[in-house]
């Protein structure tokens, strides 16, 4: 059983053993507890946590090279693998909560932001793009914006429609890596996007 405060912590290397495992510390003092099953060959990108309202668990998603892993954070089993072809490195994700229905929005190297039904199990929907995608961020209730590395922009997508309805941005030299949102103090909600020129950009509505 996990304690309450704890860490985990992921990396995009891997090994045969569990030295590049995901692994779980307490917070509370440092100390190693486990690693995480099935993670250690798999080089791993991004991590995300879920809880699962139909039966009241908690998980962790790992987002990988071509497949996602997601695992019972506390019985440490393994809930589901999510592959599709092509897929390549996924780096960005966000989980939404739609018609009782909890919907995983990843990005990845290989174009295209694809929907996960948790649920089920399987790809919900695909919103067509193209190009190589980077973070997603959930910017209100309408709307998600999501970065595209390819063309030094950002999308922004009706998440009720789940359509593309804006592109901004290709001010950057180089490609574009992070997008944040911000509260600013003069501006109020804000976006921040910084990009491989080391350029930190502030966006205002």
């Amino acid at each position: 059983m996990l304690i309450n405060n704890f860490i985990i912590t992921s990396t995009q290397s891997e090994s045969d053993d569990n030295n590049e495992a995901t692994k779980i510390y307490s917070f509370d003092n440092g100390k190693f507890i486990r690693n995480i099953n099935n993670t250690s060959q798999n080089p791993i990108n991004y991590l995300l946590s879920w809880y699962n309202n139909n039966n009241s668990s908690y998980y962790i998603i790992h987002l990988s090279k071509g497949k996602i892993l997601i695992n019972n954070l506390i019985e440490d089993e393994l809930y589901c693998q999510l592959k599709k072809d092509s897929l390549g490195h996924i780096f960005g994700s966000l989980i939404l909560h739609q018609n009782n229905k909890d919907y995983l929005y990843t990005t990845s190297e290989k174009a295209d932001i694809n929907i996960w039904d948790l649920y089920e199990k399987k790809i919900y929907t695909i919103i067509y793009i193209n190009s190589f995608l980077v973070y997603i961020i959930k910017w209100n209730n309408k709307y998600c914006i999501v970065g595209d590395y390819t063309n030094k922009s950002f999308r922004i997508i009706d998440i009720e429609k789940n359509e593309i309805v804006g592109n901004m941005g290709g001010k950057d030299k180089r490609p574009l890596t992070c997008v944040k949102k911000a509260y600013h103090p003069i501006y109020g909600e804000s976006l921040l996007t910084a990009s491989w020129d080391k350029n930190i950009n502030l966006w205002s509505i």
